[in-house]
């Protein structure tokens, strides 16, 4: 029996629009469940698998390769303590990677994201932190724009800084960070480092050629002593120079470097000191 061209045409054309139809259908059904309360628990239970710790997801719009949703990260041991708090997020995840839970993006931007992190006395981070990434295996480059950071340190006022705008780049078996941080009362400072993912170490520098040395700012500066920039003189303005030495157990060990151009009978006269924690009182180091 012969069959003209044009009726298989009309057969492949209603055959195309129905398969259209039926894709279209699963897409906004699917869509229509991640944006229920179940599917906005589910995919918090994807990140809070991720992370290791509890997460919760209040919005969530998904699309055939990008996804954007609103999360709290929330502390395990204080399901009322918030730890991170992301009002936009978005990542190359479609909507089947979320339902399968074939999660692994390769780009995350978080907008305005806020920390928020409970240090002990003597430095020890009591917040719990998200897990490490493996150290093989790939993650996603990272964007932050417009963070907030806060820390809190028992027998310290809150240390806060704003106008993060940071990226995480994996670089072979490293995470490479580079970014500004600009606060109204902190100044403007350059942000760069690295983590070793095999060793679990690594390091985080910031630079400002023009920070303030005022004593109630330092004062709240975590991770350090106390008495650490005592012998500063308050009020003035240098430049300063911190790192942070992150071991593989999240210890902390902390260097500052100042250079400050004070007025000697009205000639200038340049001067720079390495300062860093001692058994019991700081070190000053004159370095030129």
């Amino acid at each position: 029996m012969a069959v003209s061209f044009r009726r298989v045409g009309k057969y492949a054309a209603l055959i195309a629009l129905a398969a259209g139809v039926l894709t279209g259908a699963a897409r906004i059904g699917i869509s229509r469940f991640l944006s229920s309360s179940r599917g906005k628990a589910m995919v918090a239970d994807r990140l809070g698998a991720a992370l290791g710790m509890p997460v919760e997801v209040s919005e969530i719009d998904v699309g055939d390769a990008n996804s954007s949703f609103r999360f709290r990260v929330m502390d395990p041991a204080d399901p009322k303590a918030e730890v991170l708090n992301v009002p936009a997020a978005s990542a190359d995840v479609s909507a089947a990677d979320l339902v399968t839970g074939r999660v692994a993006p390769s780009a995350l931007k978080l907008a305005n994201p806020s920390l928020t992190l409970r240090v002990g006395r003597q430095g020890q981070v009591r917040t719990p932190l998200p897990s490490l990434p493996a150290t093989t295996g790939p993650i996603p480059a990272v964007v932050i724009e417009g963070g907030q950071i806060r820390v809190r340190q028992d027998g310290r006022p809150d240390f806060a800084v704003s106008g993060i705008s940071l990226k995480l780049e994996p670089v072979g078996p490293a995470v490479v960070l580079s970014g500004t941080i600009d606060d109204p009362k902190w100044g403007r400072w350059t942000a760069r480092g690295e983590v070793r993912r095999d060793a679990r170490a690594g390091w985080v520098e910031l630079t400002s050629p023009d920070a303030p040395l005022d004593a109630e700012l330092l004062a709240t500066i975590p991770f350090v002593p106390a008495s650490l920039f005592d012998d500063l003189p308050d009020g003035g303005r240098a430049a300063v120079t911190v790192r942070l030495e992150i071991g593989p157990d999240r210890e902390i060990v902390p260097t500052v470097e100042v250079r400050q151009t004070r007025r000697i009978f009205g000639i200038p006269s340049e001067s720079t000191i390495r300062i860093t924690p001692g058994s019991e009182h700081p070190n000053y180091d004159p370095l030129r």
